[in-house]
């Protein structure tokens, strides 16, 4: 937890306000409108976890919000937000009542719970129906259409007092203005959302028994969503009555504002999870393996998303189970890189799956789990360390592969999240998939995505106008680093084709 200065040129005057809720942390963000980040603050909260079960207090997202606005206009002196936007993870649900006040705690995105609901719908809804109308690859126990039937089913008392089922952005929409809505990039990975009708699949909807009636009222990305009531606005330090607008998921926010806005440029987020982004203007929909296809903020485009659950926070759980010796924050991750620097190339055979929770692509195994394998005597700390950023490596040499045969081009790659801070890392990433990786100079790009689409609908930022970008860093492949990294790899799938059996068999 804590803040950020930023050396800002544009600190007085009007600026925009964007909070990123993430999964474990709210950014707090102040834009000039020329998308210069003049302040950032960091709350991070915990999440509560039993099993299959993820969930987190709607309490916890507002108390964020409150102390990370308030440290970022504390950076800012003179900065006075114009405009407010919010961008959020998706799938993140809960039931609210006619206040906008939830009957339950948020079901968290990573929350597989529903999978005996998923396996229902299953059988009603044919897969590749659902996938070409949705661009979701299949119905799983994180989906949020299973979860809708899984609160159905198993809180029915609950359910039966919901006014609206509300995703994360929608339920801070609502807190900002007393308006129930939402937006299309959010609503694009819940399984009730069409993408050829550019609105709500009933279908699906009917399949879980539920109706329209229950969902906000769609709006476009970066379209008014309101006024800022006075009271958030005194909570928040904010003026009252200034816009609220509709922001967009938080990977198409980011590849909004990286300029993945046409084919060739594709983003790769390691953040919490690892997102690959790759803009196309008429997505396919081949049998077989199914890659997501998400509806972008802009109309008339789609993204491919190759996804992987757990990225950074992978390496967040190796930090805090097995080095907790090491500082908090950002020394504790550079810590980290220099252990990992002193370990060579594929970690002298160990290797790591990362599926700590389910793997998506390029396998859909949602009962698939991490594994360590090779560990001898002489392995050290620094070796599991490595071992996790390489695997998060080789799962984007995957995407890269899934993009090829869709015949999707990967011309030029934007390194986004926090995973992006790090040169070790990024190195990684370049040598093990042979591809030239580059980091965008404003590092809190998802949070630029909202600030762009709040400008674009408050009046602050012209319509369409993209302000300047630039890149802070550029990784090369070190191409004498390729065998080792191709032994490794070879030996990171074949172990997972090794242990897949064993997913099903405890």
């Amino acid at each position: 937890m804590g803040g950020t200065q930023i050396q800002a040129h544009e600190a007085a005057g009007r600026c925009i306000a964007v909070l990123d809720v993430g999964t474990t942390a709210v950014k707090a963000c102040l834009f000039s409108p020329s998308l210069e980040l003049l302040a950032c603050s960091v709350q991070e909260y915990a999440l509560r976890t039993q099993g299959e079960r993820v969930e987190a207090d709607a309490a916890q997202y507002k108390a964020a919000a409150r102390a990370g606005l308030a440290d970022a206009l504390s950076q800012a002196p003179g900065c006075i937000p114009a405009a407010i936007s919010i961008t959020t993870q998706g799938e993140t649900l809960t039931l609210a009542d006619r206040s906008g006040e939830p009957l339950r705690p948020f079901l968290v995105w990573l929350d597989s719970r529903a999978e005996n609901e998923a396996q229902a719908l299953r059988s009603v809804l044919d897969n590749e129906t659902f996938y070409k109308t949705t661009g979701l690859p299949e119905v799983t126990g994180a989906l949020p259409l299973a979860k809708l039937l899984w609160l159905r089913k198993h809180e029915p008392d609950t359910f039966a007092r919901a006014h609206k089922l509300l995703l994360l952005e929608d339920y801070l929409l609502h807190w900002l203005t007393g308006r129930f809505v939402s937006e299309k990039s959010l609503q694009t990975s819940t399984g009730w959302f069409d993408l050829h009708s550019d609105g709500l699949w009933h279908s699906g909807l009917a399949a879980a028994g539920a109706s329209a009636e229950l969902l906000p009222e769609l709006l476009e990305c970066g379209a008014p969503a309101g006024s800022l009531l006075p009271g958030p606005a005194a909570e928040l330090g904010l003026p009252p009555n200034i816009p609220v607008v509709a922001g967009a998921m938080d990977q198409t926010a980011a590849a909004l504002a990286a300029g993945c806005t046409r084919p060739g440029t594709v983003t790769e987020t390691t953040g919490t999870a690892l997102v690959m982004a790759a803009c196309t203007d008429a997505p396919m929909f081949r049998s077989g393996h199914h890659v997501t296809v998400y509806r972008h903020a802009l109309p008339g485009k789609y993204l491919y998303l190759p996804i992987g659950n757990t990225a950074g926070m992978a390496l967040r759980w190796f930090r805090d189970e097995f080095c907790r010796d090491l500082p908090a924050g950002a020394a504790g991750y550079a810590a980290l890189d220099a252990l990992v620097q002193s370990v060579p190339c594929g970690c002298d055979g160990l290797a790591f799956l990362p599926f700590l929770s389910g793997s998506v692509d390029p396998d859909a195994c949602p009962e698939a789990r991490a594994v360590f394998f090779g560990a001898r005597l002489s392995t050290t700390r620094a070796h599991f360390a490595r071992s996790v950023m390489e695997s998060v490596a080789f799962l984007l040499r995957d995407f890269f592969g899934m993009l090829n045969a869709l015949g999707c081009p990967a011309d030029t790659v934007y390194s986004l999240g926090g995973g992006a801070r790090s040169a070790v890392w990024q190195q990684i990433k370049a040598d093990a998939c042979g591809r030239t990786f580059r980091v965008p100079v404003c590092s809190e790009a998802t949070a630029m995505g909202a600030a762009l689409l709040a400008g674009w609908g408050s009046g602050l930022i012209a319509p369409g106008v993209f302000p300047c970008r630039g890149e802070s860093a550029v990784y090369l492949p070190d191409n004498a680093r390729a065998p080792a990294y191709d032994t490794a790899y070879s030996l990171y799938k074949k172990l997972y084709s090794a242990v897949k059996p064993l997913y099903n068999a405890f």
